[in-house]
C-alpha cells in the first residue's frame, strides 16, 4: 500500500452499529480521498467486546484496512470515548508515517482532504467546529470548569490562545472537535492525550452541562497545549457537522457543497435518511448514489453478540453512574 502522503489513518471499531459506521467511513476515505486514497488505515477495537462480524472482517481485507484488537489494562474501560486515545497509542506501535490522523466513525470523506498535510512548523490540526462546552470568557458559565482544568495541568490562562468557533463564530479560549484531527507522530501526542485523559477521570470533576461525555475532547486541546505544539485550524469544511437536532438551524447547502468531511453524527439513522441523501443529491451526487443503496444505519451484528453487547452496555453504564456520583460538579 502507498504511504507517499506519509500519513495513516486511525479509527476505532466495536461490535454492532459501529462497524457499519466504520466501513462507511472507510470506503468513503477509499473512494474520495484523492491522494489519500491509499493511506495506511488502523481501525482498533481497544477493550473487551464481542468480535466483529465475518463481513466487517471481509470489507476490512477488501479495503486493506489494518485490525488491532487489544484490551489494556484501564479502571476506565467503561468509558466508551476513552478508546480514541487508547486506539492510536496502540495503532502508533504499528505506523511508521510521519502523520497521524484520527476519524470518528461517524464521518464521511466527500472529497480530497488535501487541507491534513502540514505545512512547515506545523504539528496539529484540528478544527474548533462549534462552541459546545468552550468558554469565551471570564462571565461564560463553562469558565469556571476551564479554570480548574488549567489549574491541574498547570496551564497559565494568560497564555491560552483564542479562536473563532466555525459554526457561530463566537471567539473562545481555544477547544477543538476530536472527530478528525491530525499530528506529527513523532511528537507522543497520542501518549500525552491518553494520560491527560486518566488524569481528568483521576480528578473526579464533572462539566454542568455534559457531565464527563466530552472529557477525551477536553483532554484533546490540553495535551496539545501542554506539548505546545504549532496548531492550524480546519475550516468547518474539515468537520461540517450534520444531524437531526441541529439540521433546521444551522444547515447551509453552499457550505455542505464546499465540505471535504461531514460529520453527520445520527443523520444516516431511519428517522434523518431520507433528509441526509437529499441533502447529498444536492451538494455531492455521486457520494449520494453510491450510499443510496446501502440504506440507513442498524445493527447487523449477529443476535448472540447483540445480547452480549446490551449486557456490557448495562454494567458500564453502572459504572458510570458510580463514577459521576463521586465527581465534583463544576
Amino acid at each position: 500500500m502507498s504511504d507517499k502522503c506519509q500519513t495513516s489513518f486511525v479509527c476505532c471499531v466495536e461490535s454492532g452499529a459501529l462497524e457499519n459506521y466504520t466501513l462507511r467511513m472507510i470506503e468513503s476515505l477509499r473512494k474520495w480521498g484523492g491522494k489519500f486514497a491509499d493511506a495506511p488505515i488502523y481501525a482498533v477495537t481497544p477493550r473487551f467486546g464481542p468480535p466483529l462480524s465475518q463481513h466487517t472482517k471481509n470489507t476490512f481485507a477488501r479495503l486493506n484496512v489494518n485490525h488491532i484488537r487489544c484490551n489494556p489494562r484501564t479502571n476506565y474501560s467503561w468509558l466508551g470515548f476513552l478508546n480514541k486515545p487508547l486506539a492510536l497509542v496502540a495503532a502508533e506501535e504499528c505506523i511508521t508515517s510521519e502523520s497521524v490522523c484520527w476519524l470518528d466513525s461517524d464521518v464521511l470523506i466527500l472529497g480530497e482532504p488535501e487541507e491534513l498535510i502540514f505545512k512547515e512548523g506545523e504539528d496539529f490540526v484540528a478544527c474548533a467546529s462549534d462552541k459546545n462546552i468552550g468558554s469565551a470568557g471570564l462571565e461564560d458559565p463553562q469558565d469556571k470548569f476551564w479554570k480548574e482544568l488549567y489549574t491541574i495541568f498547570d496551564l497559565n490562562i494568560e497564555n491560552i490562545p483564542w479562536i473563532v468557533t466555525e459554526r457561530e463564530k463566537k471567539n473562545i479560549r481555544i477547544y477543538w472537535n476530536s472527530g478528525v484531527f491530525a499530528y506529527r507522530r513523532s511528537l507522543g501526542l497520542a501518549k500525552d492525550y491518553l494520560q491527560v485523559c486518566f488524569d481528568i477521570l483521576n480528578a473526579e470533576i464533572a462539566n454542568h452541562e455534559s457531565s464527563i461525555f466530552f472529557h477525551e475532547q477536553v483532554a484533546l486541546v490540553l495535551a496539545m497545549l501542554k506539548r505546545d505544539l504549532k496548531w492550524r485550524a480546519l475550516p468547518y469544511s474539515y468537520n461540517y457537522g450534520m444531524g437531526s437536532k441541529t439540521h433546521s438551524q444551522w444547515y447551509s447547502e453552499e457550505q455542505f457543497k464546499a465540505t471535504k468531511i461531514v460529520h453527520y453524527h445520527d443523520a444516516m439513522w431511519p428517522w434523518f435518511w431520507e433528509t441526509f441523501v437529499d441533502c447529498l443529491d444536492q451538494a455531492h451526487p455521486p457520494v449520494a448514489q453510491w450510499l443510496k443503496p446501502l440504506g440507513p444505519l442498524k445493527n447487523e451484528a449477529p443476535i448472540q453478540w447483540r445480547a452480549t453487547s446490551k449486557l456490557l452496555k448495562e454494567v458500564r453504564s453502572r459504572q458510570l453512574n458510580n463514577y459521576t456520583k463521586a465527581c465534583r460538579v463544576l
